[in-house]
């Protein structure tokens, strides 16, 4: 007991304090409080940039194809500044709105397996992407827009270039069996062909400009790769 009181007196005259059981909760919690509350602003800060990305492609797909950022602001909810806190520019805007885009409609373009006959994969080929742009013919002509007059031209040119590669090679990975002995020249000519006719801009030639209904538009896309796929030499 004197021991105790001694080390105690000892304590009290040095001015060493020992620290509460609540001292080290308080330590302990703050930085799981941080955390947290970085993560919370995090999230809201997400949430936020995605209201705005949805609304612009909303406002796209019910014809709007510039939507201006006033227009954008009052359809997410949020004020046009904040979209300039979230947003450099239009630019920037336009690069997440293509990817929230792809993310929209990526489950239309449903995988086509090699292994089955090349007729149907034709066949599935030909539903796929016509599915796929009759759910985003608004996009298309967006994206036209922006490359010709609009304040995104590098990005929509970008951006329908990187979906055009990724059409290829889906073309390519689908018909290599068929076409891996052609002449290098003449497989690049096919399959560019190929990419052309089960392209955006070729079915909305078929669909809007010559104006024939979704059934017919497939039946020429398919015709064009039949004869494709039979002047390369492939039986079908």
């Amino acid at each position: 007991m004197v021991a105790d009181r001694s080390s105690s007196s000892r304590s009290s005259k040095t001015g060493a304090r020992r620290t509460s059981s609540r001292e080290w909760s308080l330590a302990e919690r703050k930085p799981t409080q941080d955390a947290a509350n970085l993560d919370g602003r995090r999230g809201r800060k997400a949430k936020s940039r995605l209201a705005i990305c949805e609304a612009c492609l909303d406002l796209i797909q019910e014809g709007i194809l510039q939507p201006s950022a006033e227009r954008i602001a009052k359809r997410a909810g949020v004020s046009r500044r904040l979209i300039f806190n979230h947003f450099a520019d239009l630019s920037e805007l336009y690069d997440a709105v293509a990817e929230v885009s792809m993310q929209r409609y990526a489950p239309l373009l449903k995988h086509i397996p090699e292994d089955v006959p090349i007729e149907q994969r034709v066949d599935r080929l030909v539903e796929v992407r016509a599915n796929y742009f009759e759910a985003t013919t608004l996009i298309t002509w967006a994206l036209t827009a922006q490359a010709l007059v609009g304040p995104a031209i590098e990005q929509a040119v970008r951006v329908s270039r990187e979906g055009l590669e990724r059409h290829h090679r889906s073309i390519r990975r689908l018909f290599e069996k068929e076409l891996e002995d052609l002449p290098p020249r003449d497989r690049s000519e096919v399959l560019e062909a190929m990419t052309a006719a089960t392209s955006p801009l070729f079915w909305e030639y078929l669909r809007q400009s010559r104006g024939i209904s979704k059934p017919r538009a497939r039946s020429v896309v398919r015709r064009n790769l039949i004869a494709l796929l039979r002047d390369a030499g492939v039986e079908i």
